[in-house]
Order: C-alpha cells, then sequence, then structure tokens
C-alpha cells in the first residue's frame, strides 16, 4: 500500500480502507466486550486481554470514521497516544504480577502495540499535511509487523491449552 501511495494523494488512498477499517472496528469492539463481560478467563485476565481489545476496536472505528468524514487523522492520532501509553501501562503491569505462562512475551505485544499507537500520532501530522514522513511508516510498519509476531507467539502457546479448557464451556449469551 504505501509503494501504491508514493504518487498518489495518501487521503486517497486511506478513502479505500474505510470499509474494512470499520467492519474490523466494529468486530474486534464486540468481541473486546464479549470476552470481557462472558468469557470466563480466571482472576483478572479478561481485564488485561479485553480492556484493550475493545480499546482497538474503538481507535479502528474512529480512525475508518475520521477517513470517511475527511476529518484529520491528528485528533485520532491523539486519541492514539493515549491509549498507547495506556497499553504500555496494561502490558507493564501485566509483566509485573507475573500473569500469563509468557510475561515477557505479553509485555512485548503490549509494547509494541503501544509504541505503534504512539508512533501513529506523529504519522498522522503527515497524513494531514500530505508530506508522509517515509522513515516513521517503515518503523510504524515494523512495530506493527513485530507486534503482529508477539501476538502469534503468545497465540500459539495460549491457543491449544485454552480450547481444551473451555472445550465444554457454554455461554449463556
Amino acid at each position: 500500500m504505501l509503494r501504491m501511495a508514493m504518487g498518489q494523494d495518501i487521503k486517497t488512498v486511506l478513502k479505500g480502507l474505510y470499509a474494512p477499517l470499520l467492519a474490523m472496528g466494529v468486530y474486534v469492539f464486540f468481541s473486546g466486550l464479549y470476552g470481557y463481560f462472558i468469557w470466563p478467563l480466571s482472576g483478572s485476565y479478561d481485564i488485561l486481554f479485553y480492556d484493550m481489545y475493545a480499546v482497538f476496536g474503538v481507535g479502528l472505528i474512529a480512525i475508518a470514521l475520521c477517513i470517511k468524514h475527511d476529518t484529520k487523522l491528528e485528533y485520532i492520532g491523539f486519541l492514539a497516544l493515549i491509549y498507547g501509553v495506556i497499553t504500555i501501562f496494561y502490558g507493564y503491569s501485566g509483566y509485573s504480577l507475573g500473569m500469563t505462562k509468557e510475561p515477557a512475551g505479553m509485555f512485548a505485544l503490549y509494547a509494541l502495540v503501544g509504541l505503534s499507537s504512539i508512533v501513529f500520532y506523529f504519522v498522522s501530522f503527515g497524513i494531514d499535511s500530505g508530506k508522509v514522513n517515509k522513515p516513521l511508516l517503515y518503523i510504524e510498519a515494523l512495530l506493527l509487523i513485530l507486534g503482529g509476531l508477539a501476538a502469534a507467539y503468545i497465540a500459539g502457546s495460549a491457543v491449544p491449552s485454552h480450547l481444551k479448557m473451555f472445550g465444554q464451556y457454554v455461554p449463556f449469551i
């Protein structure tokens, strides 16, 4: 997408992302709420994991609406900055409390995603002005890729045991 955008107005390129971002944001937001209120994670694990999932959904919805209504992304970037700091705090809290079987991996996930949200604040200024800072975009992409790899690592270690553990669970909703 970055290569495609190099010769075009970045806002024009982003217009095509409205529907996918909105759909993903709505799904992630409601999945986060569902997990927070219904999924039976022990102790405070639902707070650790599902709070941030719902927050991520709100961020995606906000970006989609900003693109749709041609509003400045810097306002959503500021929201992302705040969410990024909160995400890193959640990750640090979970790490310092020794939550999960892989606290370092969990902290890496939260730190990388939180940092990408913080960097998005600065990227948003470039998008709004039409002068995108390529090195900053590459940093943003790298943080998201590394965050995705950390998520895959966490999922790889958690999914098999969770599937077995919750195999008989039937939620009331």
